[in-house]
């Protein structure tokens, strides 16, 4: 039997941290080695204690949870991370994805949403405990074993991610709503969420007049097939 997985809580709110240290110690295969409130507390406890998955609220003070993500990851430090915030700005979201982290939990939320987190990973590093990966197994996690929310739909998703990596130029939310058959407040979701995943990117439009509108597309490249199969899709209303 493998030793519990060892977590490490970063959290400036000393009861939040104690709660999370009580649901985490709950958990069977789950151990707590530490706690932390500012970055500077939590920088030699990555080192000393060996954590393999972080609690991190990005709120901390002084030098905030993005910023010690960023010098953790220069280090090298193999530990997986659970970004827990309050911040819920697409440019966090996605800094924080880019970032490598495990999932991202929105304050308030669920003890049920925190258990789902922490299943992730176990799930996440029982997949490289073994031989050389396939394809397969590859792509199935490339998303990192994240649960997707409950208004995302994977299919969806993955329409509209095809969607944006078929088109010749940045499409609007109009233009992905007819293509895709979702309504336009379904569709600038589904368009959001990739930003925050950062798999698009959004920008203005330009020489816009009246109501601001913005365009979106893809940071990824599309397969040989999709590039080949461009979308036939209709032009902006």
């Amino acid at each position: 039997m493998r030793e519990p997985w060892r977590v490490l809580v970063i959290e400036d709110d000393r009861s939040v941290a104690s709660i999370h240290c009580r649901f985490v110690s709950r958990m069977d295969g789950f151990t707590v080695v530490g706690a932390a409130c500012t970055a500077a507390q939590a920088r030699p406890m990555l080192v000393n204690l060996r954590p393999h998955l972080v609690l991190l609220d990005l709120g901390l003070p002084r030098e905030n949870g993005v910023e010690l993500l960023r010098r953790v990851r220069g280090s090298g430090h193999p530990v997986e991370v659970i970004a827990v915030t309050a911040a819920s700005s697409p440019e966090v979201v996605r800094a924080c994805f880019q970032l490598g982290v495990v999932d991202y939990l929105v304050k308030p939320f669920r003890p049920e949403r925190l258990r789902q987190a922490m299943e992730a990973f176990e799930r996440h590093m029982a997949v490289f405990d073994g031989p050389d990966l396939p394809q397969s197994t590859v792509d199935a996690i490339r998303v990192r074993g994240r649960q997707l929310p409950k208004d995302i739909a994977e299919g969806r998703l993955e329409e509209v991610r095809r969607i944006l990596a078929g088109a010749r130029g940045p499409l609007s939310v109009a233009q992905v709503s007819a293509a895709s058959g979702l309504a336009r407040s379904t569709a600038r979701r589904y368009l959001d969420f990739l930003v925050g995943l950062g798999q698009a990117d959004v920008m203005p439009s330009p020489g816009q007049r009246g109501r601001p509108s913005n365009l979106y597309s893809a940071t990824f490249t599309p397969p040989i097939a999709d590039r080949a199969r461009r979308e036939a899709l209709p032009p902006e209303q």
